[in-house]
């Protein structure tokens, strides 16, 4: 038996040693097995303690003195398991908490984090990311979003939108696939600038939320970037305010945006 491989799948040396004399002794007291892996009395218990808590021996007391018993190393499969099992937690954990984390990070750091996104769930994970963060939006929509989302994925995000208190201020261009509703944007939070039809034809969308700005590219695979950073999110809001201005009169620019 090679302990190497023991190790790998995750056990300290001293308890790869441990198992691999257990399986070659048989049932053994931990002071006559301490003998064999070159380990104090001590040690060889919380060694073969260990063992038993990760399923790989089992403790006999019913003789005389305690003995410990090596399990199957089938028993290996299930420790793997466990290990994935808690594995995925520690991944969903971390998923949870990493906004306040990274909120923490850049209020004490300038660099940027970026995070990159492929194909439609992993746009979806932005928008997803654009409720969770809470923020008002500030918006370049892209008419070839209609390729990838039909009007239900659309009308939902915006009903969970509007219930979070988000307000959105978009550039959109006139397009027959925007909503042209002002009631419907009222109901939606929605603040809409109009622009020409040929003022933007690029398949980019522009989202501008909190501290972060998301680029999402409606090619022929849609794939996004979020950018976190307050620096970069607030030059972009100029860039969009910039913008904003070029297609909206000064009096109607300051009431949308009060």
């Amino acid at each position: 038996m090679q302990t190497t491989l023991l190790e790998e799948i995750g056990l300290t040396r001293p308890q790869a040693e441990a198992y691999k004399a257990l399986v070659e002794y048989g049932a053994s007291a931990a002071p006559i097995l301490a003998a064999h892996i070159g380990e104090s009395r001590t040690n060889t218990y919380k060694i073969l303690d260990r063992l038993c808590e990760l399923g790989l021996a089992h403790k006999d007391t019913s003789g005389a003195k305690a003995t410990y018993i090596p399990a199957s190393p089938a028993a290996l499969e299930h420790l793997l398991q466990k290990q994935t099992d808690e594995i995925h937690l520690r991944e969903r954990k971390l998923k949870a908490e990493l906004p306040t984390l990274l909120d923490y990070f850049f209020a004490h750091s300038e660099q940027p984090a970026i995070r990159f996104f492929q194909g439609k769930e992993g746009v979806q994970r932005i928008f997803s990311d654009m409720l969770a963060t809470g923020k008002d939006i500030y918006l370049l929509r892209s008419p070839a979003d209609v390729e990838f989302y039909d009007e239900e994925f659309f009308a939902t995000f915006r009903k969970k939108r509007s219930m979070l208190g988000i307000r959105t201020y978009a550039l959109t261009v006139d397009v027959p696939t925007a909503v042209h509703n002002p009631d419907i944007d009222k109901a939606n939070r929605f603040l809409r600038t109009w622009l020409p039809a040929n003022a933007y034809t690029a398949q980019v969308e522009w989202d501008i939320y909190g501290n972060k700005v998301a680029l999402i590219s409606y090619g022929q695979e849609a794939i996004g970037v979020v950018i976190e950073s307050p620096q970069i999110a607030e030059s972009f809001r100029q860039m969009f305010r910039l913008a904003q201005g070029s297609f909206t009169s000064p009096g109607r620019q300051a009431a949308a945006l009060s």
